[in-house]
């Protein structure tokens, strides 16, 4: 503002302001202070985002505090420690959700096929013969409740002991995962408990390819299964083959790189097997996984005790309605 001598307003002088003044440049544009508020505490890379990884727990990235106060993000966190590691999603479909605690099923049989009576030539003006089948009693499977409850207390809570709330984390996964694959290889038993898919097969353990005939070796055992698939008209493929470490270890000593050819089965290596057995199974065709809960988590503060809670928990069901899907395989180790 521009004033004359005896005090009276003769103009107004433009005045400019420079926006930057005071910024440097960082790949953006920071102010000078919060750059070396970012240089004194160091760089922390972001989280890669749900479904790619769990958040990450380091730094300043997120805190412990955060995650207890946001449930989604524990149960994204154990859903992504655990995805690779169920084996019911390699086995059953995912048939949906659940309605009144159980699903009804019908089984399938071996005469379900054809029919009791065959057909036959008809002469002309004839009556033709009646042909029937059996009508099976259906099935029932019922809702299981799995899950558990670990704690944070309020001083690792305050300190930020992203580590110790990690591996909390972690071992509920793991404790979930171990139960249901329990659970799930337990239905596939149960569903041929009367050992009528057993199979006796060869000694992998004592196998030596340089002088035992092929009829010795772990892949006879392995066209044998396709074999008897084919012989039951049942249309199933017989491509995995669910083995306890040892065995898996023997078909990499026998066959090493070669185990991935495309002929050969898949394989699943798991301590859920005993061992010496092995469960050889048609994917998507043994039966249903359905949730009536999905694995979720929730938390709460305990005041008289200072410590925050999480808990986990799952209700899926399993059923085999075709246990011709399923083999078992014994005395791999002799």
């Amino acid at each position: 503002m521009l004033l004359s001598a005896d005090g009276n307003v003769v103009g107004i002088e433009p005045v400019t302001f420079d926006r930057h003044a005071g910024v440097q440049s960082y790949e953006g544009f920071l102010t000078a202070a919060a750059a070396q508020i970012l240089n004194a505490a160091g760089s922390y890379p972001m989280p890669v985002s749900h479904p790619f990884g769990p958040p990450v727990i380091s730094g300043t990235s997120i805190t412990v505090e955060a995650m207890l106060a946001q449930p989604v993000r524990i149960t994204r966190m154990v859903m992504d420690l655990t995805r690779e590691r169920f084996i019911a999603d390699k086995i059953f479909t995912n048939g949906g959700g659940v309605t009144g605690g159980a699903v009804v099923y019908d089984e399938a049989q071996e005469n379900e096929l054809y029919t009791n009576r065959d057909v036959e030539q008809v002469e002309p003006a004839a009556e033709f013969p009646l042909v029937t089948s059996d009508q099976t009693a259906p099935n029932v499977a019922t809702v299981e409740k799995w899950g558990g409850k670990t704690f944070i207390t309020d001083e690792a809570r305050d300190r930020n002991d992203s580590a110790g709330f990690t591996k909390l984390i972690r071992q509920l996964s793991n404790t979930i995962v171990r139960k249901l694959n329990q659970r799930a290889v337990k239905a596939l038993e149960d569903a041929i408990a009367d050992g009528s898919r057993n199979v006796v097969g060869n000694n992998w353990a004592t196998y030596d390819p340089e002088t035992d005939p092929p009829q010795d070796s772990p892949a006879y055992d392995f066209g044998r299964a396709q074999m008897q698939a084919d012989n039951e008209e049942m249309g199933i493929d017989y491509s995995l083959w669910i083995i306890n470490p040892q065995e898996a270890l023997n078909l990499m000593a026998i066959y090493g790189p070669g185990l991935n050819a495309p002929m050969m089965p898949t394989f699943y290596s798991t301590p859920r097997v005993t061992a010496g057995t092995a469960l050889v199974v048609a994917p998507g065709q043994v039966g249903q996984q359905r949730m009536e809960k999905p694995l979720g988590s929730e938390t709460w503060r305990e005041q008289k005790t200072e410590r925050t809670w999480v808990q986990s928990s799952v209700r899926p069901l399993w059923f085999v309605d075709n246990k011709f899907a399923i083999l078992r395989y014994t005395g791999l180790a002799g």
